[in-house]
């Protein structure tokens, strides 16, 4: 085979790993809480605080959809079609921008078969959308096609409230490419903004502390959220230990005084966004950084990286061969039913297990409503002992399936920081200090137990 086809095979196998595993995992409650957006009257979608992630163009997408079915594929469909667009958007931006054959191979590679890139094409969130919305972004920066840039940057933001620091970067790749068009770009600016004003009133009316268990970013956040954002899978400590000295050795490719545009440019596309969450969540004194909202920065990262890979310069090849291993090593621990921590498999053995006078009781929205998903049929209370508003929100609905005479209790709680000493004792007492009969572990939240406790 000619090693031309070889950049087209591994993205069309890439392809394929993003469309045959889309349904492995459960659902988890980030997903159940798109779903349960997805769902309630559209006018309330701007008002109702269950979501501040500014998610709008997701939840509009997916109404038609689960009209039809609210399997998980299909909650998950349109975070596939995105990554399959995404990699077509990655092929004609090695076009664009000259990559020679060995640069095409290696960044095929990373783009095919990257964790974090599957993780974002099967998650039904937001981020697969907007990463498809910046790459799309950059395309048209570099071909000078100022309404279809607009048109995409004016949509980051309604994707998710990061969107406007990725579209400031590609309109500032714009400038970089094209100074001389600057009073056209100036006004793709200023339509941009036009657009977001609505989201940004919607931000300013719901500021909220992003992530209350990590409010600020320091250094040791950002390090494991930059490796979970590429590798997003439970491991070892070694495998750990492998991803950050790779990373480290892979620093110095960025001091390269080369000024190619299929350098320069993917490598603005990824720093600009990533320092600039940075900068944002430190002037703000409200973190931004996790692995999810690194993730739309990965396609270009990988396109940065493969170029550079892929350049011949004097230095040995140790580091192509390092990340090739990185990526093996990566395909054989990946196992995407992961994300959802196998909480299918734990509803279907209490299905299994139950019996008449059972009732399941719900400590947090967290737990409820994705195993609500499977078993809401079950007679289910609702417990409000836990009292953070991230994990018991008020506007979600929780409804209960009660029945008069309990004669077993399945208490489900998770192990979440943001539940205060206090509270956990409760909750200890409610599963009369048990272990639990279950455990679901997951990559990206807190472990959730299930406990079976038989009522006095």
């Amino acid at each position: 085979m000619s090693s031309r086809r070889l950049p087209a095979l591994l993205l069309i196998i890439g392809a394929v790993l993003r469309v045959a595993r889309t349904g492995a995992a459960a659902i988890w409650f980030d997903e159940s809480n798109t779903l349960y957006r997805a769902s309630i009257p559209f006018h309330t979608l701007f008002t109702e605080t269950s979501e501040n992630s500014g998610d709008l163009l997701l939840e509009i997408i997916l109404r038609p959809l689960l009209a039809l079915s609210h399997s998980v594929w299909m909650l998950r469909l349109p975070s596939m079609l995105a990554g399959l667009a995404s990699l077509w958007l990655v092929w004609k931006l090695m076009e664009r921008l000259d990559f020679t054959i060995s640069q095409q191979i290696l960044t095929s590679a990373i783009v095919a078969f990257l964790p974090g890139l599957l993780w974002m094409a099967q998650d039904a969130r937001s981020y697969g959308l907007l990463a498809c919305l910046f790459l799309a972004a950059l395309w048209f920066a570099l071909e000078s096609r100022w309404l279809g840039l607009l048109a995409v940057c004016g949509l980051t933001v309604y994707s998710h409230n990061t969107g406007a620091i990725c579209a400031g970067a590609a309109i500032a790749i714009a400038i970089y490419l094209y100074p001389w068009k600057a009073r056209p770009i100036l006004l793709v600016a200023l339509g941009t903004i036009l657009a977001w004003i609505p989201a940004i009133l919607r931000m300013l009316d719901h500021w909220i502390i992003q992530q209350p268990w990590r409010p600020q970013v320091t250094l040791p956040w950002l390090v494991t959220s930059t490796i979970q954002a590429l590798w997003p899978m439970l491991y070892g400590g070694w495998f750990t230990l492998a991803t950050f000295i790779t990373l480290v050795l892979t620093l110095p490719l960025l001091f390269s005084r080369v000024k190619a545009h299929g350098r320069i440019v993917p490598m603005l596309a990824w720093m600009l966004p990533y320092f600039g969450l940075i900068v944002f969540s430190l002037v703000v004194k409200n973190n931004m950084v996790q692995y999810r909202t690194l993730m739309p920065m990965l396609f270009p990262f990988a396109l940065w990286l493969g170029w550079e890979l892929g350049h011949k310069r004097k230095s040995n090849p140790v580091m192509p061969v390092l990340w090739i291993g990185m990526l093996i090593a990566g395909m054989v621990i990946w196992d995407p039913s992961e994300r959802g921590g196998h909480l299918d498999q734990v509803a279907d053995q209490i299905r299994s297990q139950w019996r008449t006078g059972d009732s399941l009781l719900y400590t947090t929205t967290t737990v409820g409503l994705p195993f609500d998903y499977y078993l809401g049929d079950l007679p289910h209370t609702w417990d409000d002992t836990v009292r953070s508003e991230f994990l018991l929100n008020p506007f979600t609905v929780r409804s209960e399936v009660s029945i008069p005479t309990i004669t077993r209790s399945w208490v489900i709680y998770s192990d979440d920081p943001l539940i205060t000493p206090a509270e956990r004792e409760v909750l200890r007492d409610l599963a009369h200090h048990q272990q639990p009969l279950f455990t679901v572990r997951y990559v990206q939240a807190a472990q959730i137990h299930v406990y079976l406790v038989e009522e006095p």
